[in-house]
Order: C-alpha cells, then sequence, then structure tokens
C-alpha cells in the first residue's frame, strides 16, 4: 500500500504533527505533494513533489473576486491538475491523505479519474472562515464531501461541524492528532516556589486571542508581585501585542520572547507553571481545531487555562486537567488565573493532564488508528 500525503505547504513549523504521520513507521508514506516547499532540513523527506500554485497575480485577483464567486465552480488550473496527476500516477499512488480541505477540493476529481482513493483531515479553518469567505469554495466542499472514501475530524466537536455543513456522518471518524509522549518529559514541579510562571505558546492570530489574554493577566495581578507571563509565537497581531504589553501598568512582569526554537520552547515549558491559551472564534469565523500546543505541553505536565473553544474540551478535562472559562470572558479569564496560584491545584491538573495525554493522545495508538483508516480506505 503505497500511501501519499497532501499538503498545501511542506511543511510550516506550527504543522510539525504532518510530519509524525509523514514519518509514522507504520504508515509507509511513499510521497508528499504540496504547493511550497519550506523547511525541508528541519522535516527532511526524500520523495517530495511540489506542484506550484497558480500566479500571485491570479491570485490577488480571485480574492478581489470573491463575493461574485458564488455564480461560478471552484477554479484549479489544468496546469495543477496535470500536475496532481502526474506525481500520483508515476509513483503509483493507492491512497491519498490531504490535510485542510481547501487542498481536497483541488485533488477530489483528479483521484476520481485515477480511481485513487481520498482521505481527507479536516483542521478548522477549512470548514469555517473559508467556507464564509468563499461561497465556490463552499460548493466544491460539498462535491467533496460526495467524492472523498472518509472525511476524519480531529475531534468530535468538528466532526459535528462537518455533519452540520452537509457531509454525512458515516462518512466521518474522528481521529486525534498524536503526540510523541516519550519525546515530552513530565516535570515534577513540586519544587517550583515563588514567582508563578505563565506561559502562552502560539501563533498570534485572532484566533488566539493574546491581547485579552494580556487585559485579563494585568487584572488578576495589579497587586502581585511574585508572577510572570512568557510570550512566544509570531504572527499577525505581534505589533497590537507588543502594544497591549506597553500600556499594562504591569508591563514589567510580561516577557514577549518571539519565536523559539524547538529546543528553547522545551526549556520554557519545563521552568513554567501554568500554560494558557485563550482561543475565541473572530469576526472571520476561524475556528481552531484541538490546538498541539496544548496536549504537548499538558504531556509535560503543565496544568492548562484555556476556553471552550472547537475540541479544546476534549484535550483538556475542565477542573481535572485544567480550568476552561467561555470565550471573551476577560473577567472569567482573570479569576481563573488567580485561582492558578494555589500550587496543590496546578499539581493534581499537571498529574492528571500527563495521564490523560497517555491515555488518549499518544502518537503510536494514534497513527495506528490512522492505519486501519488506510487499509480499510484501499478494500475495493
Amino acid at each position: 500500500m503505497k500511501i501519499a500525503i497532501g499538503t498545501q505547504i511542506y511543511l510550516p513549523y506550527t504543522q510539525s504533527w504532518i510530519y509524525r504521520q509523514v514519518k509514522g513507521s507504520r504508515l509507509n508514506i511513499a510521497l508528499v505533494i504540496c504547493n511550497k516547499e519550506e523547511n525541508l532540513q528541519t522535516f527532511p523527506f526524500d520523495h517530495l513533489e511540489v506542484i506550484p500554485e497558480d500566479s500571485l497575480l491570479f491570485r490577488k485577483i480571485r480574492y478581489k473576486l470573491l463575493p461574485l464567486l458564488k455564480h461560478f465552480s471552484y477554479y484549479v488550473s489544468g496546469k495543477k491538475k496535470r500536475g496532481y496527476s502526474e506525481a500520483l500516477k508515476k509513483n503509483g499512488i493507492d491512497l491519498l491523505h490531504v490535510h485542510f480541505g481547501v487542498m481536497g477540493v483541488e485533488l477530489m476529481k483528479v483521484c476520481q479519474q485515477l480511481n485513487i482513493p481520498l482521505i481527507v483531515t479536516f483542521h478548522g479553518f477549512d470548514i469555517t472562515a473559508a467556507v464564509q469567505r468563499d461561497p465556490a469554495y463552499y460548493k466544491a466542499l460539498l462535491q467533496l464531501f460526495g467524492k472523498m472514501k472518509l472525511g476524519i475530524a480531529i475531534s468530535n466537536e468538528m466532526k459535528k461541524r462537518l455533519i452540520d455543513l452537509g457531509c454525512s456522518a458515516e462518512k466521518i471518524v474522528v481521529s486525534y492528532l498524536g503526540i510523541p509522549i516519550n519525546e515530552f518529559q513530565y516535570i515534577d514541579r513540586s519544587s517550583h516556589n515563588g514567582t508563578v510562571k505563565f506561559i502562552h505558546a502560539g501563533r498570534l492570530s485572532a484566533t488566539k486571542g493574546v491581547p485579552d489574554l494580556i487585559r485579563a493577566f494585568t487584572n488578576a495581578f495589579r497587586q502581585e508581585d511574585q508572577v510572570e507571563l512568557f510570550i512566544i509565537g509570531d504572527g499577525e497581531e505581534k505589533e497590537l501585542m507588543k502594544s497591549t504589553i506597553e500600556s499594562s501598568p504591569i508591563k514589567d512582569k510580561i516577557k514577549y520572547l518571539g519565536k523559539l526554537t524547538n529546543e528553547e520552547l522545551l526549556h520554557y515549558r519545563s521552568i513554567c507553571d501554568v500554560f494558557v491559551l485563550n482561543c475565541r472564534t473572530p469576526a472571520s469565523g476561524d475556528k481552531e481545531g484541538l490546538p498541539i500546543a496544548l496536549l504537548e505541553a499538558s504531556s509535560m505536565g503543565l496544568p492548562i487555562l484555556s476556553t471552550r473553544h472547537a475540541g479544546i474540551a476534549e484535550g483538556v478535562l475542565h477542573e481535572q486537567t485544567g480550568l476552561l472559562v467561555d470565550e471573551f470572558d476577560t473577567e472569567a479569564l482573570s479569576k481563573a488565573m488567580l485561582a492558578m496560584m494555589d500550587q496543590a491545584a496546578r499539581l493534581k491538573f499537571g498529574k492528571k493532564g500527563r495521564q490523560w495525554m497517555e491515555e488518549q493522545f499518544d502518537l503510536a495508538p494514534c497513527n495506528e488508528v490512522l492505519y486501519k483508516l488506510y487499509e480499510k480506505a484501499v478494500v475495493k
């Protein structure tokens, strides 16, 4: 069984979970198809086929015309379709597994013509903001639901979203994105005394709500000296985030560290006491799936403070492995931060979090689930 993985970019640092599937010992990934190559030295793979995007000018014109495109079919150039087809035929691929519905709609007709089963993993943006923004994509997505062999949701909450969009429940299975538990050492934080360190690590986007996180931290700890907040990451809201820090009366307790290497990130996770991620649904409608950063932090024994957003409640058990608040409730987030000053509660959440990761999100069992889905999909 020769399997190909499809993803638009191979490979952003934020999508290391794809690499964990590509290198899965039993998955036998023979080919990766993408539209752009980056970070190949960090994520080495020998059998990569790059099918370039259409010209930048064409994509800019298409973006400007999105409101009118509801009258047209989703366009994929003949050149791209030929590139996809030749790559799949040349490598004798038996099954294509695509990440994100956006690439799924580009490849569905090619797979149909070649009689190659198509599996699509949906991740969040592709069934929320992209649907609202692009009427032609939404129409194509409905076609994809019919043409794909199987759809994978990375949380039960996402499965419900797919059904609400019009996908048959029989075509969707939930398969969590696993993390290599053995690579994330559990840290016993019982000796952590003194300053309580909160850490945010993730893209600085509207979905992550970092400016409001800073405001919640400021409101909670105006009178508290032994507390710090570390912010790690990069993204389109970086300048807004930095100006929010600058306007905080306790800005000396908030440290922006920028984009870090994996080794540096592991270090900060090990010395910190609480992992916080203030996810929410912005005006664009974009939603997360189940952030890998939360799972990795929990596997290291960090108690989690987050929101009831998308599939987060499946990775973070409220009052067992951490605390959850409603989206956009900055006051509740402040109160939860104060509750996390209780060391006994933090230690209890951290220990249970590691156990929950071992039970539900360990990479090897998750990849085994995926392998069995592959086997089932290629049965004629």
